[in-house]
């Protein structure tokens, strides 16, 4: 065979085998968590620690109530027969919910604990009578939330439990291929089966650490294909021969040979540049940061230094930024700057500024506050009050993202917040004191932050309809989130607040259900008006949800407006109601907590994004 042949079958066997051997070594071994089995354990653990926690709040708000009322206090200082002769006669009766099991008794002086009745009649004895506090026990394949009041200077107790059924999760985790148990204290329920020996995960609930599920993690077994290993060797060896022999053998012509070697030195060495050829430069990212309006950190506005953007929409962008006075004084702002080629449209302009008119009349803490606005410099600017949080947007994507549903507390609270702020944009008044007759007509999910400390805000009122403001909408146009908007607003006719109820009864539905709701009437109006909104009762699709507010919400979309309620202020009541009547509460860190757990898995979902978001830009 000829020297240049035998060099350049070399080279591809080098090549060859070379590549064998990378793809051998370089492949990951199996086994282990799949990330199936990851999302389904977390979307596990999320719902059911969201079901205790409804659970709980529940049974504590009850039991603390039927601890309170006089005749409780009456039967639990007489004895069985007294306690079910005022049963009998009417003068004891409790509402008892599905499933729920109330217990009243009596705390003897040797400190034993005597039950007197039980609702319903015939219902298991509770094994925390007599004893103060929250518990959480295993009972077959339910999870049995309890809570224990005293009654009387502790002469008498109540007990409330309700059954939470682990079934549905249990056979979610099986068909992900999970075996482990879930465990509190020393009671288990198995998954699957165990294996013997298995190195274990533990994955305690948030707000119950005394409740965990413990899963085993398959053994994870080498990736490297043995037989392609040993032929890339052989095959990369083999070449190593031939390319010496070849560059040895002497025969006449041999000066050529050095010429084809290098040729062959030089199309290996150009060929990974032509494998790589569509991958980009990489860019570095020490740079200083400049939005469009050129505002690098250091940079004043005014008397307000930027410290960074954090964004920037069709109209403005958006900086944080920070004043400081005297005594170490410093307040950080959110600060929109107007994007410098729209400037220089005066219907822009005004549509600009009467965003920070209208808001800034409106004092709430559901709202966002503006506290200045005007034209500085060249610059036209509002500042607004930061919210060191995040838009409920990203925070139901990041939920639905892991399959986690917002606890039902917790959703209800936001709600009842954002028909507050809505409410008061609505009875705002102007400086004559004259009703603004305002309507924000874009409320959304991405227009509703979410502080760490528990405040929800209603932002961004840059396309507000109001009865005095200096530009009015142009007869025909369309302006909101189609996906959100009332069908009266979608085909360009006169609104009312009951748009805003409209879309705060959307904004609900995803907030509950953990579903997205796209109801643009153009796009659906092929399914006609009956059956309006065309989305499932909330309770299909989360069964724990309150049956009521399959009404509620639905109602809420209503295409005639007739058939919504009057105004926020009436919805937000509703959702008062539903939570009373389900022993619901929700407090400022109650959302704290289920904001920060989103965050804390929200980083790698947005990664290279910031998760403290200002207020929403347009």
């Amino acid at each position: 065979m000829a020297r240049g042949a035998l060099v350049a079958l070399g080279a591809v066997l080098i090549i060859g085998g070379g590549a064998a051997i990378g793809f051998a070594v370089t492949r990951e071994a199996t086994g282990g968590m799949t990330p199936q089995a990851t999302t389904a354990m977390t979307s596990a653990v999320g719902q059911i620690d969201g079901d205790i926690k409804a659970a709980r709040a529940s049974v504590k708000s009850r039991a603390a109530t039927f601890a309170d009322v006089p005749a409780v206090k009456n039967v639990v200082v007489t004895d069985v027969a007294t306690a079910k002769d005022m049963v009998d006669r009417g003068e004891l009766k409790f509402d008892v919910q599905p499933g729920e099991v109330l217990e009243l008794g009596q705390v003897t002086p040797s400190g034993d604990a005597m039950t007197l009745v039980i609702f319903p009649d015939g219902a298991m004895h509770g094994s925390h009578a007599g004893h103060a506090g929250s518990y959480a026990e295993l009972m077959g394949t339910q999870l049995a939330i309890t809570d224990v009041a005293m009654v009387g200077d502790g002469k008498g107790y109540v007990m409330v439990t309700r059954p939470l059924d682990l079934a549905p999760a249990i056979d979610q985790l099986v068909k992900a291929g999970i075996n482990g148990k879930f465990q509190i204290g020393a009671q288990t329920l198995p998954v699957g089966k165990m294996p013997d020996g298995a190195m274990v995960h533990e994955e305690p609930l948030p707000s119950q650490p005394e409740v965990k599920l413990v899963v085993a993690i398959p053994p994870k077994v080498s990736g490297m294909p043995v037989p392609v290993l040993g032929a890339g060797v052989g095959g990369a060896l083999l070449g190593v021969i031939l390319v010496i022999a070849g560059m040895t053998k002497k025969k006449s012509g041999a000066t050529a040979a050095p010429a084809t070697f290098a040729t062959a030195q030089t199309q290996l060495g150009t060929q990974p540049g032509a494998v790589a050829s569509g991958t980009p430069s990489p860019v570095s990212a020490t740079g200083p940061t400049v939005g469009p309006t050129g505002f690098g950190p250091g940079a004043m506005i005014g008397r307000w230094e930027v410290l960074k953007r954090l964004g920037s929409g069709g109209m403005a962008d958006v900086y944080l930024a920070h004043s400081k006075g005297e005594a170490g004084f410093e307040k950080q702002v959110a600060i929109k700057i107007m994007h410098p080629h729209l400037a220089r449209n005066e219907r822009a302009v005004e549509h600009f500024l009467d965003e920070a008119r209208l808001a800034a009349r409106i004092s709430h803490p559901n709202v966002v506050q503006i506290q200045d606005l005007g034209k500085i410099g060249t610059e036209y600017v509002i500042v607004m009050e930061y919210v060191d949080g995040v838009d409920l947007e990203r925070l139901l994507q990041s939920a639905r993202f892991a399959q986690r549903l917002v606890p039902i507390d917790v959703g209800l609270g936001i709600l009842c917040r954002i028909c507050d702020g809505l409410n008061a944009a609505h009875k705002a008044i102007a400086s004559d004191g004259t009703p603004l007759n305002l309507i924000h007509r874009d409320v959304k999910s991405a227009n509703v932050l979410v502080s760490r400390q528990g405040g929800v805000k209603v932002v961004d009122f840059g396309i507000a309809k109001a009865a005095k403001q200096s530009h009015m909408t142009v007869a025909g146009e369309t302006k909101g989130t189609p996906s959100m908007m009332a069908p009266e607003q979608r085909v360009g006719e006169q609104v009312d607040v009951r748009a805003d109820v409209y879309a705060v009864a959307a904004v609900g539905f995803e907030i509950l259900t953990g579903h997205g709701v796209n109801l643009d009437l153009a796009a659906l109006a092929h399914l006609g008006v009956e059956n309006w909104p065309h989305l499932p009762p909330p309770s299909s699709l989360r069964p724990q949800l309150p049956p009521e507010l399959d009404q509620i919400l639905l109602g809420g979309m209503s295409y005639d407006r007739e058939k919504r309620p009057a105004d926020c202020a009436v919805f937000e009541a509703t959702f008062e109601q539903v939570m009373k009547r389900n022993g619901l509460a929700c407090t400022d860190k109650d959302i704290a907590r289920w904001a920060q757990s989103e965050l804390a898995q929200l980083q790698p979902v947005v990664s290279g994004t910031d998760a403290t978001v200002s207020p929403a830009i347009r």
